[in-house]
């Protein structure tokens, strides 16, 4: 027969909560590998991909100011022969790798700090595909300094009524005067997760009003999708500039009936950089920032 002795039962039962909360602790996080970056491996946290080149410059690196846990992530910026390189991290060990998930998540949120120098901006973005395409998208801009740390979220909208089997973070420093990002600028980050999930509706309906969407993905490498809408026939031109004003491509140049379209931009034999895609329909036009990373 097992007996308990006179007040072994509160001890086990301590015992028990504390490694209920550990497990809770480490779980937390559990939909997106590594998400409070306790785990790292090389200089790099593991099942991210990094800004880092080994052996030649260190701009994301271990961070023991942590919003929970021991440690966190820091994207810094580093100067090499004349250029001011940012940090950005991306999930998966490798350039769009990404993690698999099961739901359609309705946002993503985080905890970071902020140091702005210069007109620098924080950018984070979140994609989901399904089956090899992209069903839902969602991208913040952070311009403003936090000195604590502070909750971000990301809202997550989807374009298909197809559930995501693949999910894409990037989060990096980028310069809102389209020019080189400043020294000085760093993010401390941490405690990853996504929200509650939702119920993924879809309907193809008719564009009600002209409009430009951001591209995504963006970041992007080697190509990056584009939509926009017009609500009534019109003539479209859809360009692409460089941070120059230097014309790269024309994507669209045709009159269009009504409706939503989608266009890609394939950016192979393209350098890295701040590329600006222009619309002009009618009487309405927009410009969009994207970027692409080598």
């Amino acid at each position: 027969m097992f007996t308990i002795k006179k007040g072994e039962g509160m001890k086990l039962f301590t015992k028990f909560l504390l490694l209920l909360i550990m497990f809770l602790n480490v779980n937390l996080f559990s939909q997106i590998p590594n998400a409070g970056f306790e785990e790292w491996s090389q200089g790099n946290p593991v099942d991210w991909f990094t800004s880092n080149i080994q052996g030649l410059l260190t701009v994301v690196t271990q961070s023991n100011d942590a919003h929970t846990g021991s440690y966190a992530v820091k994207l810094g910026v580093v100067e090499i022969g004349g250029f001011n390189y940012p940090g950005y991290i991306w999930s998966g060990e490798s350039f769009l790798e990404g993690f698999p998930v099961n739901q359609a998540y309705g946002s993503l949120t985080g905890y970071y700090k902020f140091n702005r120098a210069g007109d620098d901006e924080m950018y984070v973005s979140v994609y989901m595909k399904s089956e090899g395409n992209y069903v839902g998208f969602g991208s913040i801009i952070i311009s403003d300094n936090a000195s604590s740390y502070t909750q971000f979220v990301v809202p997550i909208q989807y374009i298909s009524g197809n559930i995501p089997d693949t999910s894409f973070i990037w989060i990096g420093l980028s310069d809102s005067s389209d020019g080189e990002v400043s020294l000085g600028s760093s993010i401390t980050l941490d405690d990853l997760a996504f929200g509650g999930t939702v119920d993924v509706e879809y309907e193809d309906y008719a564009a009600n009003s002209f409009s430009l969407e951001q591209n995504y993905p963006n970041p992007f490498n080697p190509s990056t999708k584009i939509n926009f809408n017009i609500p009534k026939q019109a003539y479209v031109d859809l360009t692409v500039y460089d941070i120059l004003g230097n014309e790269i491509t024309k994507l669209v140049s045709d009159t269009y009936p009504a409706g939503k379209y989608s266009v890609d931009f394939e950016a192979t034999d393209l350098p890295a950089g701040v590329y600006f895609a222009r619309i002009n329909a009618g009487t309405y036009s927009n410009t969009i920032k994207m970027m692409l990373l080598k």
